[in-house]
């Protein structure tokens, strides 16, 4: 089974900021593949089902960004996961809003729901697909910034983004991470 796993902050309040569009991104896949995340369990909301033939878990950990890792440990380890299996989706505020890169394995770069899950599972080696939501110079509290809503302007490219992650997420279950990178981390493309 692959588990999927979108970062974000639960409740109302975080639903449209920039730091949840990993949640909105695995809603959309669920959308996609006619999955239902409804069941509460491992300290996330999930659902079960099938994307291009193969089993997959999409999961929303319910423990906020900063300890998603407890809830990913719980899954991975009563799922018997292997890491190769594992996909997390979060943003980026390093990559402008509309691009995406997908990593085998690597560095946390600062974020503090891919650092828990890291520290938790002990080992960087498991895929990331990071989404940007960069849109102007930041300046101050990155907190604060990351917690704001996407302005009007930037809903727009927040939909055009949405299928081309569809579209990686399900190259990754079908192919590989290879085949998916090979396609869609095109340097500078930005979708939308």
């Amino acid at each position: 089974m692959k588990l999927i796993v979108g970062l974000g902050n639960p409740g109302r309040a975080y639903r449209y900021t920039k730091h949840n569009i990993g949640f909105l991104a695995l809603e959309e896949l669920a959308k996609e593949n006619n999955i239902k995340i409804r069941t509460k369990r491992y300290s996330a909301i999930l659902g079960k089902g099938e994307i291009e033939g193969k089993d997959v878990m999409l999961f929303l950990p319910l423990t906020y960004m900063n300890l998603s890792g407890k809830a990913v440990e719980e899954a991975v380890e009563e799922e018997k996961i292997k890491l190769e299996d594992l996909l997390v989706i979060c943003d980026d505020i390093n990559l402008r809003l509309g691009t995406i890169r997908l990593r085998m394995k690597g560095s946390a770069g600062g974020h503090k729901g891919l650092i828990s899950i890291i520290e938790t599972l002990a080992t960087g080696d498991f895929a990331r697909l990071k989404v940007g939501i960069e849109t102007d110079i930041i300046k101050g509290d990155i907190t604060k910034y990351v917690l704001s809503p996407f302005k009007k302007k930037d809903i727009k490219k927040v939909k055009a983004v949405m299928p081309y992650i569809k579209d990686t997420v399900s190259l990754w279950v079908k192919s590989g991470p290879e085949a998916a990178m090979n396609k869609y981390n095109v340097r500078n493309r930005t979708y939308g």
